[in-house]
Protein backbone atom coordinates (compact mmCIF):
# COMPACT_ATOMS: atom_id res chain seq x y z
CA UNK A 1 0.00 0.00 0.00
CA UNK A 2 1.43 2.93 -1.26
CA UNK A 3 2.21 6.59 1.49
CA UNK A 4 -0.43 8.84 -0.11
CA UNK A 5 -3.10 5.57 0.16
CA UNK A 6 -2.06 4.86 4.03
CA UNK A 7 -2.59 8.56 5.12
CA UNK A 8 -5.80 8.68 3.30
CA UNK A 9 -7.09 5.32 5.10
CA UNK A 10 -5.96 6.91 8.54
CA UNK A 11 -7.01 10.06 7.95
CA UNK A 12 -10.81 8.55 7.10
CA UNK A 13 -10.42 6.67 10.49
CA UNK A 14 -9.67 9.46 12.40
CA UNK A 15 -12.01 11.32 10.70
CA UNK A 16 -15.02 8.69 11.92
CA UNK A 17 -13.55 8.21 15.93
CA UNK A 18 -13.55 12.69 15.86
CA UNK A 19 -17.39 12.25 14.65
CA UNK A 20 -18.05 8.99 16.57
CA UNK A 21 -16.93 11.46 19.80
CA UNK A 22 -19.02 14.47 19.09
CA UNK A 23 -22.29 12.34 18.83
CA UNK A 24 -21.28 10.91 22.47
CA UNK A 25 -20.83 14.15 23.53
CA UNK A 26 -24.13 15.08 22.41
CA UNK A 27 -25.70 12.20 23.76
CA UNK A 28 -24.33 13.05 27.38
CA UNK A 29 -24.88 16.62 27.34
CA UNK A 30 -28.30 16.19 26.19
CA UNK A 31 -30.50 16.80 28.77
CA UNK A 32 -33.08 14.18 29.60
CA UNK A 33 -36.72 15.37 30.89
CA UNK A 34 -37.75 12.99 33.34
CA UNK A 35 -41.38 12.30 34.31
CA UNK A 36 -43.39 13.92 36.91
CA UNK A 37 -46.26 12.90 38.56
CA UNK A 38 -49.01 14.95 39.47
CA UNK A 39 -50.66 13.93 42.96
CA UNK A 40 -54.37 15.53 43.29
CA UNK A 41 -55.08 17.44 46.74
CA UNK A 42 -57.89 15.89 48.86
CA UNK A 43 -60.43 17.69 50.55
CA UNK A 44 -60.75 17.09 54.17
CA UNK A 45 -63.50 19.35 55.71
CA UNK A 46 -61.30 21.14 58.30
CA UNK A 47 -58.09 22.69 58.36
CA UNK A 48 -55.67 22.92 61.17
CA UNK A 49 -52.72 25.25 62.69
CA UNK A 50 -49.91 25.92 63.08
CA UNK A 51 -48.48 23.24 60.63
CA UNK A 52 -45.03 22.92 62.50
CA UNK A 53 -44.31 23.06 66.18
CA UNK A 54 -41.16 22.80 67.48
CA UNK A 55 -40.95 22.77 71.44
CA UNK A 56 -38.16 22.36 73.93
CA UNK A 57 -39.23 20.32 76.92
CA UNK A 58 -37.03 19.14 79.84
CA UNK A 59 -37.17 15.61 81.54
CA UNK A 60 -40.18 15.88 84.27
CA UNK A 61 -41.71 18.37 82.82
CA UNK A 62 -44.78 19.00 80.70
CA UNK A 63 -46.01 21.72 78.19
CA UNK A 64 -49.35 22.09 76.52
CA UNK A 65 -49.16 23.06 72.83
CA UNK A 66 -52.33 24.64 70.91
CA UNK A 67 -53.98 23.37 67.91
CA UNK A 68 -56.63 25.45 66.07
CA UNK A 69 -58.97 23.53 63.84
CA UNK A 70 -61.33 24.99 61.58
CA UNK A 71 -64.44 23.60 59.72
CA UNK A 72 -64.51 25.43 56.65
CA UNK A 73 -67.49 23.92 55.38
CA UNK A 74 -71.75 24.40 56.40
CA UNK A 75 -71.84 21.10 57.73
CA UNK A 76 -70.61 19.55 61.18
CA UNK A 77 -67.28 17.85 61.01
CA UNK A 78 -66.74 14.99 63.18
CA UNK A 79 -63.04 14.38 63.44
CA UNK A 80 -60.84 11.48 65.01
CA UNK A 81 -57.35 12.19 66.72
CA UNK A 82 -54.43 9.90 65.99
CA UNK A 83 -50.86 10.61 67.15
CA UNK A 84 -48.21 9.00 64.88
CA UNK A 85 -44.42 9.04 64.78
CA UNK A 86 -42.63 10.15 61.95
CA UNK A 87 -39.56 9.86 60.47
CA UNK A 88 -37.56 11.37 57.04
CA UNK A 89 -38.13 10.07 54.13
CA UNK A 90 -36.04 8.11 51.82
CA UNK A 91 -36.33 10.84 48.55
CA UNK A 92 -34.21 13.12 50.32
CA UNK A 93 -36.87 15.48 50.11
CA UNK A 94 -37.55 16.47 53.84
CA UNK A 95 -40.65 15.36 53.56
CA UNK A 96 -41.76 13.61 56.94
CA UNK A 97 -42.62 10.08 56.47
CA UNK A 98 -45.30 8.58 58.94
CA UNK A 99 -45.26 5.44 60.60
CA UNK A 100 -48.35 3.89 61.41
CA UNK A 101 -49.56 0.83 62.64
CA UNK A 102 -47.46 1.20 65.81
CA UNK A 103 -44.20 1.63 64.63
CA UNK A 104 -41.54 3.85 65.33
CA UNK A 105 -38.42 4.84 63.91
CA UNK A 106 -36.47 4.94 67.45
CA UNK A 107 -38.06 3.13 70.00
CA UNK A 108 -35.90 5.30 72.61
CA UNK A 109 -37.32 8.32 71.59
CA UNK A 110 -41.06 7.77 71.06
CA UNK A 111 -43.10 10.70 70.51
CA UNK A 112 -46.60 8.58 71.28
CA UNK A 113 -45.31 8.17 74.98
CA UNK A 114 -45.31 11.67 75.36
CA UNK A 115 -48.98 12.42 74.02
CA UNK A 116 -51.45 12.33 76.85
CA UNK A 117 -54.89 11.41 75.70
CA UNK A 118 -57.25 13.34 73.13
CA UNK A 119 -60.55 12.56 72.85
CA UNK A 120 -62.89 13.02 69.68
CA UNK A 121 -63.94 16.69 68.39
CA UNK A 122 -66.73 18.21 66.63
CA UNK A 123 -66.73 21.40 65.01
CA UNK A 124 -69.44 22.82 64.06
CA UNK A 125 -70.31 24.40 60.48
CA UNK A 126 -68.06 27.57 59.84
CA UNK A 127 -66.56 26.75 63.23
CA UNK A 128 -63.10 26.65 64.75
CA UNK A 129 -62.06 24.80 67.67
CA UNK A 130 -59.03 24.43 69.90
CA UNK A 131 -57.28 21.41 70.72
CA UNK A 132 -54.99 21.24 73.52
CA UNK A 133 -51.90 18.78 72.91
CA UNK A 134 -49.79 17.94 76.37
CA UNK A 135 -46.41 16.24 76.11
CA UNK A 136 -45.31 14.90 79.70
CA UNK A 137 -41.64 13.90 79.13
CA UNK A 138 -40.55 11.60 82.20
CA UNK A 139 -37.67 12.21 84.30
CA UNK A 140 -36.27 9.03 83.11
CA UNK A 141 -36.42 9.97 79.20
CA UNK A 142 -34.09 9.42 77.24
CA UNK A 143 -32.16 12.83 75.63
CA UNK A 144 -32.80 13.67 71.94
CA UNK A 145 -35.65 14.41 69.31
CA UNK A 146 -38.94 13.15 69.38
CA UNK A 147 -40.86 13.51 66.12
CA UNK A 148 -44.54 12.88 65.91
CA UNK A 149 -47.67 14.14 64.31
CA UNK A 150 -51.04 14.69 65.50
CA UNK A 151 -53.24 14.15 62.70
CA UNK A 152 -57.44 14.99 62.05
CA UNK A 153 -58.69 12.46 60.44
CA UNK A 154 -62.67 13.22 59.37
CA UNK A 155 -65.55 10.34 60.29
CA UNK A 156 -68.55 10.11 58.63
CA UNK A 157 -71.22 8.37 60.29
CA UNK A 158 -73.28 5.74 58.88
CA UNK A 159 -76.63 4.55 59.73
CA UNK A 160 -75.44 1.52 60.99
CA UNK A 161 -74.41 1.61 64.61
CA UNK A 162 -70.51 1.03 65.16
CA UNK A 163 -69.72 1.57 60.81
CA UNK A 164 -67.49 4.57 59.92
CA UNK A 165 -65.88 5.74 57.20
CA UNK A 166 -62.46 7.53 57.23
CA UNK A 167 -60.93 9.87 54.51
CA UNK A 168 -57.88 11.92 53.89
CA UNK A 169 -56.36 13.38 57.18
CA UNK A 170 -54.84 16.62 57.92
CA UNK A 171 -51.73 17.50 60.88
CA UNK A 172 -49.53 19.01 62.64
CA UNK A 173 -45.94 18.51 63.02
CA UNK A 174 -44.24 18.42 66.28
CA UNK A 175 -40.05 18.42 67.06
CA UNK A 176 -39.55 18.23 70.41
CA UNK A 177 -36.16 18.08 71.85
CA UNK A 178 -35.13 16.61 75.38
CA UNK A 179 -31.97 18.53 76.25
CA UNK A 180 -29.45 16.70 77.29
CA UNK A 181 -26.19 15.51 76.04
CA UNK A 182 -26.67 15.98 72.33
CA UNK A 183 -24.18 15.70 69.27
CA UNK A 184 -25.39 17.93 66.60
CA UNK A 185 -23.60 17.23 63.73
CA UNK A 186 -23.77 17.55 59.89
CA UNK A 187 -21.85 16.35 56.87
CA UNK A 188 -21.89 17.85 53.52
CA UNK A 189 -22.44 14.80 50.97
CA UNK A 190 -22.80 16.78 47.97
CA UNK A 191 -22.01 20.13 46.36
CA UNK A 192 -22.93 20.95 42.34
CA UNK A 193 -24.47 22.53 39.72
CA UNK A 194 -27.88 20.56 38.70
CA UNK A 195 -30.01 20.61 36.07
CA UNK A 196 -33.75 19.78 36.28
CA UNK A 197 -33.07 18.78 40.00
CA UNK A 198 -30.17 16.23 38.65
CA UNK A 199 -26.25 16.96 39.57
CA UNK A 200 -24.54 18.05 36.84
CA UNK A 201 -20.89 19.29 36.23
CA UNK A 202 -22.04 20.71 32.48
CA UNK A 203 -25.03 22.21 32.21
CA UNK A 204 -26.06 23.19 28.31
CA UNK A 205 -29.88 24.46 28.48
CA UNK A 206 -32.12 26.33 31.37
CA UNK A 207 -31.44 27.51 34.61
CA UNK A 208 -29.18 26.13 36.35
CA UNK A 209 -28.84 24.88 39.79
CA UNK A 210 -27.18 24.65 43.08
CA UNK A 211 -27.74 21.27 44.76
CA UNK A 212 -26.94 20.54 48.56
CA UNK A 213 -26.80 17.25 50.28
CA UNK A 214 -26.29 17.29 53.90
CA UNK A 215 -26.29 14.03 56.40
CA UNK A 216 -27.28 14.26 59.64
CA UNK A 217 -24.70 12.21 62.07
CA UNK A 218 -25.50 13.99 64.93
CA UNK A 219 -28.72 12.46 67.28
CA UNK A 220 -30.95 15.54 67.33
CA UNK A 221 -32.76 17.78 64.43
CA UNK A 222 -30.94 20.68 63.14
CA UNK A 223 -31.53 23.71 60.55
CA UNK A 224 -28.43 25.07 58.19
CA UNK A 225 -28.33 28.55 57.35
CA UNK A 226 -25.45 30.55 55.83
CA UNK A 227 -24.86 31.55 52.12
CA UNK A 228 -24.31 30.84 48.70
CA UNK A 229 -22.30 32.94 45.93
CA UNK A 230 -21.56 32.37 42.17
CA UNK A 231 -18.26 33.92 40.79
CA UNK A 232 -17.25 33.40 37.10
CA UNK A 233 -13.65 32.95 35.57
CA UNK A 234 -12.20 36.02 36.79
CA UNK A 235 -13.64 36.36 40.21
CA UNK A 236 -16.66 38.44 39.97
CA UNK A 237 -19.73 37.68 42.08
CA UNK A 238 -22.65 37.12 39.42
CA UNK A 239 -25.09 35.68 41.89
CA UNK A 240 -26.04 34.87 45.44
CA UNK A 241 -28.61 33.63 48.32
CA UNK A 242 -29.05 32.52 51.60
CA UNK A 243 -29.62 28.87 52.36
CA UNK A 244 -32.54 27.99 53.72
CA UNK A 245 -34.19 31.21 54.30
CA UNK A 246 -37.37 30.24 54.69
CA UNK A 247 -39.89 30.32 57.69
CA UNK A 248 -39.59 28.37 59.44
CA UNK A 249 -36.01 27.02 58.11
CA UNK A 250 -36.26 23.03 56.78
CA UNK A 251 -34.77 21.05 59.12
CA UNK A 252 -32.61 17.70 58.73
CA UNK A 253 -34.00 14.71 61.14
CA UNK A 254 -31.30 12.64 62.47
CA UNK A 255 -29.64 9.34 60.45
CA UNK A 256 -31.03 11.45 57.18
CA UNK A 257 -30.18 13.00 54.07
CA UNK A 258 -31.77 15.94 52.90
CA UNK A 259 -31.56 17.33 49.84
CA UNK A 260 -31.49 21.46 48.79
CA UNK A 261 -32.56 22.69 45.22
CA UNK A 262 -31.42 26.59 44.90
CA UNK A 263 -32.56 28.06 41.14
CA UNK A 264 -30.00 30.62 40.09
CA UNK A 265 -31.50 33.40 38.88
CA UNK A 266 -32.12 33.97 34.79
CA UNK A 267 -29.47 35.78 33.31
CA UNK A 268 -26.29 34.79 30.35
CA UNK A 269 -24.94 32.55 31.45
CA UNK A 270 -21.72 30.97 29.43
CA UNK A 271 -18.37 29.75 30.39
CA UNK A 272 -16.56 28.35 33.95
CA UNK A 273 -18.00 28.96 37.18
CA UNK A 274 -17.80 28.31 40.62
CA UNK A 275 -20.00 27.75 43.71
CA UNK A 276 -19.09 28.79 47.09
CA UNK A 277 -20.99 27.81 50.01
CA UNK A 278 -20.14 28.69 53.98
CA UNK A 279 -22.92 26.97 56.08
CA UNK A 280 -23.72 27.27 59.91
CA UNK A 281 -26.44 24.75 61.77
CA UNK A 282 -26.43 25.30 65.45
CA UNK A 283 -27.69 28.25 67.10
CA UNK A 284 -24.46 29.91 68.47
CA UNK A 285 -23.00 29.33 65.01
CA UNK A 286 -19.71 27.19 66.30
CA UNK A 287 -20.16 24.57 63.85
CA UNK A 288 -19.30 25.34 59.98
CA UNK A 289 -19.25 23.75 56.36
CA UNK A 290 -16.87 25.71 53.76
CA UNK A 291 -17.08 23.53 50.24
CA UNK A 292 -16.81 24.76 46.83
CA UNK A 293 -17.64 23.45 43.33
CA UNK A 294 -17.10 24.36 39.76
CA UNK A 295 -19.37 23.68 36.53
CA UNK A 296 -19.40 25.05 32.90
CA UNK A 297 -22.11 26.48 31.29
CA UNK A 298 -21.82 25.26 27.34
CA UNK A 299 -24.89 26.09 25.17
CA UNK A 300 -25.84 23.53 22.58
CA UNK A 301 -25.10 26.32 19.86
CA UNK A 302 -21.86 26.90 21.23
CA UNK A 303 -21.31 22.85 21.56
CA UNK A 304 -22.73 22.85 17.74
CA UNK A 305 -20.42 25.28 16.44
CA UNK A 306 -16.90 23.78 18.10
CA UNK A 307 -18.38 20.49 16.80
CA UNK A 308 -18.28 21.96 13.12
CA UNK A 309 -14.99 24.01 13.93
CA UNK A 310 -13.14 20.60 14.64
CA UNK A 311 -14.50 18.54 11.28
CA UNK A 312 -13.27 21.93 9.51
CA UNK A 313 -10.01 20.91 11.19
CA UNK A 314 -9.76 17.39 10.01
CA UNK A 315 -10.76 18.07 6.81
CA UNK A 316 -8.54 20.86 6.20
CA UNK A 317 -5.38 18.54 7.75
CA UNK A 318 -6.68 15.80 5.75
CA UNK A 319 -6.71 17.71 2.15
CA UNK A 320 -3.45 19.50 2.91
CA UNK A 321 -1.58 16.02 3.62
CA UNK A 322 -3.40 14.29 0.46
CA UNK A 323 -2.24 17.37 -1.69
CA UNK A 324 1.66 17.33 -0.32
CA UNK A 325 1.79 13.50 -1.30
CA UNK A 326 0.67 14.27 -4.68
CA UNK A 327 3.13 13.66 -7.30
CA UNK A 328 4.15 16.88 -9.22
CA UNK A 329 3.55 16.21 -13.53
CA UNK A 330 6.38 17.21 -15.38
CA UNK A 331 6.40 18.20 -18.56
CA UNK A 332 7.93 16.59 -21.59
Amino acid sequence: MGIGKQIRVNLKRLTTVVVGIICLIFTAVIPVQAATTQTSAVANGFQISPVLSELTINKGQSQTAEVTVTNPTNVVSNAQVVVDDFTASSDESGTPKLLLYGQVANPRQNFKTLVSPIPNITIPPKGTTIINVTLTVPATANSGGYYGVIRLIQVASSNSAGNVGLTASVGTLFLVTVPGNLTEKLDLIQLSAARNSQASSLIVSGTPQVLTRLDNVGDIHVQPFGKVTIKDTFGKVVASFEFNNTDPRGNVLPNSIRKFINNLPNRTWLGHYTISESLGYTSGGGNLIIASAGFWYLPIWLISLLAIVVILIVAMIYWLLIHRRRPVQHRR
